[in-house]
C-alpha cells in the first residue's frame, strides 16, 4: 500500500517521515500545543508577549541609532550629549531585558527569582540608572541657563564635569543592585535541603516566576526603587520647569552683563532645539514612569496575590517601554542635529562633519577678537 503512494522510498526513511508527521499532527492539531504552552500562564500575560515581540526590536533599533549618531557626528560630543547617549544605552539594555520574559512565556518555563536577578542583571542596571541620568541632564540644562559663563568654562573640563554628573546615578544604581543581591541570596536559604528538593520536584512553580524585569527585584529592593523613583521624578520635573522658566525669562529680558548676553545669543537657537527635544522625551518618559510607579505603589494595597501583583507591574511597564523606545523618533523630528546625522546614515554618506566647536570655544574666540579690536 505504501509503495503505491510513495514509490520505492526506503522503509527507514518512510517510517522516519511518518513519525515526524505524526509528531507534528499530535503537537499542533486543534491548537493543543499552544494550549499546553500557556496552560500554566495567566491569560492576561499572553497579550504582553505580543506587545514585547513588537517593542523589543523597535527599542533596540531606536536607541542603537542614537548611540551611533554620537560616534558619527563630532558635534554631538558635549557633556550633555554624553549623558543623553548613556541614557539611550541604558534604555536599550532595559528593553533587551524583556527577551527573557518572552522566551520563558513561549517555552512555558520558569526560573527562581534569584536566577531571574542574574538573567536580568544588566537590564536592571538600565532600569535603575535611566531616571537619575535624566535628572542629571535636567540639572545640566538648568546650569546652562542659570550660569551661562560658568557653564561654558566647565565645558573645557569635560571629563571632570561629566564624571560629577555620573556620581549619583552610579551610587543609586549600585545601592538598588546591592539590595536585590541580598534578597537574591535569601532565595537559596532553606531549612531542610531534602524538603527543598521535594518542593522543586513536586511543585514546579514554588518560588518560581516568569522572569520579567520587575520580578528581578523583589521585596525591599523593589519597594525602595519604587518609592525613591517618586523623589527622582519630582526632581526632574522641578529641574526642567525651572529651566523652561529661566529660558523664557532670558528671551524677554536684556542682561546688564555684556558677556552673559553674548553667551545667550551664541547658543540661543541651538539650546532651544536641544531643550525642546529633550523636554518632549522627558515628558513622555515621566508620563510612562508616573503610571508605572503609581501602579506599583497601588499594587501593594489592592492584592496579596504575588502573581496578580507581578501582572500589575508588567502591565504598568508598557508605557515605560513605549517611552524608552521612542528616543530616535522624537529627536529626529525635533532636533536638526540628530536629523542631519540620521539622514547621513540613511544615505550612506557618513562623511566627517566639521568638529564641534562648543560654546566655550566660541565665547573665548569672541573675547580674543574683541580685545584685539580694542587694542
Amino acid at each position: 500500500m505504501f509503495s503505491h503512494f510513495f514509490g520505492s522510498i526506503p522503509v527507514h526513511i518512510l517510517s522516519r517521515d511518518l513519525c515526524f508527521f505524526s509528531f507534528f499532527r499530535n503537537r499542533f492539531s486543534d491548537f493543543s500545543f499552544f494550549q499546553k504552552m500557556f496552560e500554566d500562564v495567566h491569560p492576561w500575560m499572553i497579550p504582553l508577549t505580543f506587545f514585547y515581540l513588537i517593542i523589543i526590536p523597535i527599542g533596540v533599533f531606536s536607541n542603537a541609532v542614537m548611540i551611533i549618531c554620537f560616534f558619527v557626528n563630532p558635534r554631538l560630543r558635549s557633556p550633555f550629549h554624553i549623558l543623553l547617549t548613556l541614557t539611550c544605552l541604558a534604555d536599550g539594555i532595559h528593553v533587551c531585558g524583556q527577551i527573557v520574559f518572552v522566551i520563558q512565556l513561549l517555552t512555558n518555563s520558569f526560573s527562581y527569582q534569584s536566577t531571574c536577578y542574574l538573567l536580568n542583571f544588566f537590564p536592571v542596571i538600565g532600569l535603575t540608572i535611566a531616571a537619575p541620568l535624566l535628572m542629571e541632564i535636567g540639572l545640566d540644562r538648568l546650569l546652562a541657563v542659570s550660569f551661562p559663563i560658568k557653564y561654558r568654562e566647565l565645558q573645557f573640563q569635560k571629563v571632570l564635569y561629566t564624571s560629577i554628573h555620573l556620581i549619583f546615578p552610579i551610587l543609586y544604581t549600585a545601592a538598588i543592585l546591592y539590595l536585590g543581591f541580598i534578597e537574591r541570596n535569601n532565595e537559596w536559604v532553606s531549612p531542610k535541603l531534602i524538603y527543598a528538593l521535594f518542593e522543586i520536584v513536586h511543585f514546579r512553580n514554588y518560588r518560581q516566576v516568569k522572569c520579567a524585569i520587575p520580578t528581578a527585584l523583589a521585596g525591599v529592593s523593589f519597594k525602595v526603587f519604587t518609592l525613591s523613583s517618586h523623589a527622582i521624578y519630582v526632581s526632574i520635573i522641578l529641574a526642567y520647569a525651572m529651566t523652561a522658566v529661566l529660558l523664557k525669562f532670558h528671551d524677554t529680558s536684556e542682561s546688564s552683563e555684556f558677556w552673559v548676553t553674548v553667551a545667550l545669543k551664541i547658543t540661543g537657537s541651538r539650546f532651544k532645539a536641544v531643550f525642546k527635544s529633550i523636554g518632549v522625551t522627558v515628558g513622555i518618559v515621566l508620563f510612562g514612569w508616573a503610571i508605572t510607579t503609581v501602579s506599583n505603589t497601588f499594587g501593594y494595597f489592592v492584592t496579596d496575590d504575588q502573581e496578580i501583583f507581578n501582572l500589575i507591574q508588567m502591565y504598568s511597564g508598557i508605557t515605560v517601554n513605549i517611552a524608552i523606545s521612542s528616543n530616535l523618533f522624537i529627536f529626529y523630528t525635533i532636533n536638526p542635529e540628530y536629523q542631519l546625522t540620521v539622514k547621513m546614515l540613511m544615505d550612506g554618506s557618513c562623511v566627517k562633519l566639521p568638529a564641534f566647536a562648543d560654546s566655550g570655544s566660541e565665547l573665548q574666540n569672541l573675547r580674543k577678537a574683541t580685545k584685539s579690536q580694542e587694542s
